[in-house]
């Protein structure tokens, strides 16, 4: 039997039990979310030639395959879609940082004293590479990172933290709040073990209205690398802008969506990994909306989750033709 066919099996029998018959059935077909909306007119931005070079890189430490109707509900296909565990290195003039954090080497030490259930259901992934060999190969240090921007505080994006000890972790204050009472103490308390002694220092999303979304933070003070909140995942869920001189315009969507599917329908992922890792239904299917509304008023601008392998290795073969065109 191959692990496609296997994993859908495993998870509808799960469901079947959880839910009986009738419901599991439902929990594979869409779920209509309303996505009428006023139309609105496009923020106006400074020329691009204002903002710096900026370099992004994708750098996955593992992976997971998952039928596409287990990542996006009502798509009826157990074609493979490949979930992504990355972090993203960015190289500003004014910092270089991560936006999350990928795997650290010992990964396979802090999931041993998980539950079965958690270690082959929501925890369950393929090692690839570590984010300190990631680091070794681009000839870097943990000691060249500035900090690491937490898009939110869920184990699998901060699970790179053991490999750059010492860094300091942004993280927005609504999502630490939070954390401290459910993400940092789920799974046996991984989540704080994997950030160990690094120093955490908060933000605030308490700047002006950004592209639509209510508030915002200017990381670096120069309108490149913007922070908006894109919560009901979790409670603080932060998303990141990033304005480049040549134009391109990058929006990290943390866990906002798994895939673009999620946004473009727009549609949830299936129900019983949805209501495992989604703090408030409504408030997650909002935000999926809204960014459903952003995408077809911005066409231009791309949006990457942070587990959707796919759109973040078209991005890297855009990245990767670019710097060669330049060469």
């Amino acid at each position: 039997m191959n692990t496609r066919l296997r994993s859908l099996l495993t998870l509808t029998a799960l469901s079947l039990g959880a839910m009986g018959t009738g419901r599991a059935v439902n929990s594979f077909l869409p779920r209509r979310l309303a996505t009428w909306y006023e139309p609105q007119e496009a923020a106006v931005h400074k020329d691009s030639t204002s903002f710096p070079k900026v370099d992004i890189s994708f750098l996955r430490c593992g992976s997971v395959s998952v039928p596409e109707l287990i990542a996006v509900r009502g798509a009826f296909s157990l074609a493979p879609r490949l979930i992504s565990h990355s972090a993203v290195l960015v190289r500003h003039p004014k910092a270089t940082f991560l936006y999350d954090t990928g795997m650290c080497m010992d990964i396979s030490l802090y999931m041993r004293d998980q539950s079965f259930f958690f270690r082959n259901v929501l925890g369950k992934f393929s090692f690839e590479q570590s984010l300190s060999s990631h680091l070794q190969y681009l000839d870097m240090k943990p000691g060249d990172l500035d900090f690491a921007l937490i898009s939110h505080l869920h184990w699998d994006h901060v699970s790179g933290v053991p490999d750059i000890p010492g860094v300091p972790l942004r993280i927005n204050r609504v999502e630490y709040d939070a954390a401290q009472q459910s993400s940092l103490v789920q799974h046996h308390n991984l989540p704080r073990q994997l950030m160990g002694d690094n120093p955490v220092e908060l933000f605030d999303c308490s700047g002006p209205s950004y592209e639509g979304f209510h508030s915002s933070h200017d990381l670096l003070g120069d309108g490149s690398v913007v922070l908006v909140p894109l919560p009901g995942h979790t409670a603080g869920n932060t998303g990141m802008f990033i304005n480049r001189s040549n134009g391109s315009r990058l929006f990290l969507l943390g866990d906002a969506a798994w895939v673009s599917e999620n946004y473009l329908r727009p549609a949830t992922m299936h129900p019983f990994i949805w209501s495992a890792v989604t703090s408030d239904d409504a408030t997650a299917c909002q935000t999926l909306i809204d960014l459903h509304h952003f995408s077809h008023r911005h066409p231009e601008i791309v949006l990457i989750a942070m587990h959707d392998a796919q759109a973040q290795e078209s991005f890297m073969k855009v990245e990767k033709s670019s710097m060669a065109h330049v060469r």
